[in-house]
């Protein structure tokens, strides 16, 4: 949908790399959330109770801005 141009990328941080090529976009983005994970499992074995927190506010708040970025660009 990107080449097409019926999309736009909103995060200005994530915009140059779709503008680059949608396959430079995917792997930093996958690398992102592999890097995320990783984070999270290992800090699990010290505070699981903290992680589950910060995955659930994360959540939360990534839906909130997009949402937020969603209806503005209307």
């Amino acid at each position: 949908m990107h080449a097409q141009g019926l999309i736009v990328e909103l995060n200005p941080l994530m915009r140059p790399l779709i503008e680059h090529s949608e396959w430079t976009f995917g792997l930093a983005k996958g690398a992102t959330l592999v890097a995320a994970w990783g984070a999270m499992v290992w800090y699990a074995e010290h505070n699981r109770d903290f992680v589950r927190k910060v995955c659930l506010a994360g959540s939360i708040a990534y839906v909130a801005i997009w949402t937020i970025w969603f209806f503005s660009s209307m």
